[in-house]
């Protein structure tokens, strides 16, 4: 399933296609509507090349428009309207000697490009439908161009197929679209998830440290104490259920701007932004205290489990690296002191909390 951070981009990257789409609509639409305006014009058609002369300036303005305001809904909207009545005016006249209605033909691929396959599905066939009136009911229409019964049955008859072709493409385009997503979301998590934890992993961490960086952040780099002796006594299952169980604990303990990372084996990192030195130490204590506090009963054996932490800040080191090296050295420490405590240095006093 997307998250809906991730949905939310999908949908920003379909719109920003579709942006591209109708300006390319209109720079194509505008340079030809000018090419035939002229052709028309030189062959004595003064109406019929005003007339697309007048959609070409609209086309033209209306990307200089876009281009201004970024008014996404007035640019589809337009066009849909622009196009939809172009293609009636050319039906009904015929255009340049009765053969305008083939232009008919690229309306279906528009619409359902601009509106998704059911609102496209839902215009394209009440156009349809106002064709079949124009082109059968001549009398009704005041219809123009001189077409044959020949090529109004075969129009009727193609367009059909176009719109139920147009259609299917753009709701096979959509589920594959949709599938694209979920596949792209599935492999950004196994990227930047722990498998086991469904924590960020070492991958991600960076990335997320550099968006986050406040002026004072604190870092803490965990280890679960006595691990080893827990996969060697109760085997790598148990083990695993530890780590989960260590995971959501943490995660709990926490504030919500706060992220868990599997830093490796049964080593967390824990990035605490826009928080001093002092402010951290105490979130990480509680942390630890709720931890040691707790009695977990993991497939019948009865187990208390501990972390012992390094703990640094930003304000007094610098750079990432240096803040991961400083906090390794500072878990060293705390294990060196017998486990379940953390070590931080506080204005130049390396201090040890148990």
């Amino acid at each position: 399933m997307l998250s809906s951070l991730e949905n939310k981009v999908a949908i920003e990257d379909y719109e920003k296609r579709n942006d591209r789409f109708c300006i390319a609509i209109c720079v194509l639409g505008a340079f030809f509507l000018c090419l035939f305006a002229v052709k028309s014009y030189l062959a004595g058609l003064y109406s019929y090349g005003l007339t697309l002369g007048i959609f070409a300036v609209g086309a033209s303005a209306l990307v200089l428009y876009f281009g201004y305001t970024g008014n996404r809904k007035i640019l589809h909207f337009t066009i849909t309207v622009g196009f939809t009545v172009i293609n009636l005016f050319l039906l009904h006249t015929g255009g340049e000697g009765d053969t305008g209605f083939l232009w008919f033909y690229t309306y279906p691929l528009i619409v359902f490009t601009l509106l998704g396959a059911r609102l496209g599905l839902i215009l394209s066939v009440s156009v349809y439908l106002l064709s079949v009136i124009i082109l059968m009911y001549p009398e009704f229409s005041l219809l123009q161009a001189n077409y044959s019964l020949d090529i109004k049955l075969r129009f009727i008859g193609s367009m059909l197929f176009v719109i139920a072709l147009g259609y299917l493409m753009e709701t096979s385009r959509v589920k594959a679209q949709r599938s694209s997503n979920r596949a792209n979301a599935l492999l950004k998590t196994m990227a930047t998830r722990d498998e086991l934890t469904g924590l960020y992993n070492r991958r991600a961490i960076r990335n997320i440290f550099e968006k986050r960086i406040e002026k004072q952040t604190t870092l803490a780099i965990c280890d679960v104490d006595h691990f080893k002796k827990i996969n060697d006594q109760y085997g790598h299952e148990i083990g695993d259920k530890v780590l989960k169980q260590v995971a959501i604990s943490l995660q709990h303990s926490l504030r919500d701007s706060d992220v868990v990372v599997r830093w490796g084996g049964e080593e967390f990192l824990v990035l605490l932004p826009n928080t001093d030195i002092k402010e951290g130490i105490n979130i990480i204590e509680r942390m630890r205290y709720e931890l040691a506090a707790t009695a977990f009963e993991i497939n019948g054996h009865a187990l208390q489990l501990s972390v012992s932490a390094g703990v640094v800040s930003s304000t007094e080191h610098c750079g990432w690296d240096d803040m991961i090296s400083v906090a390794d050295k500072y878990l060293y420490q705390a294990k060196e002191s017998g486990r379940n405590c953390s070590f931080a240095k506080v204005n130049e006093d390396l201090l040890e909390m148990v």
